[in-house]
């Protein structure tokens, strides 16, 4: 298939969107997708905040270094659900960049929208 009978065809499939009072319909497929991924993003930030605040005591005598590593796994399962769930099995590197500005936003706390 050529790249013009591969974007017609993405064109076609772009213009079968149904439409409900004039705005694009969203399947309750895409709603759960949508709503898994904030999930995950909470919980990501979570981690990674339970991680951080374990990590400032790890100068004190008594430092649990099993919490930090437990700690530690749970912010990487997190990260990592989020970015399947973002990259959408897309392993290319503007993806990957494009992931760590998500990243950097949602740890930032700024808005989180698309460059238009």
């Amino acid at each position: 298939m050529t790249n013009d009978e591969l974007v017609n065809t993405i064109f076609d499939e772009v213009r079968k969107v149904q439409t409900v009072n004039g705005r694009p319909m969203v399947s309750d497929e895409q709603t759960r997708v949508d709503q898994d991924f904030a999930q995950a993003c909470r919980d990501f930030v979570a981690a990674e905040f339970r991680f951080n605040e374990c990590a400032k005591k790890r100068e004190q005598p008594n430092f649990d270094v099993c919490l930090w590593f437990d700690l530690l796994e749970e912010r990487y399962l997190c990260e990592k659900k989020v970015w399947t769930i973002f990259t959408a099995g897309d392993r290319s590197r503007y993806t990957g960049l494009m992931f760590l500005e998500f990243r950097a936003a949602l740890f930032a706390g700024g808005k989180l929208r698309a460059n238009a």
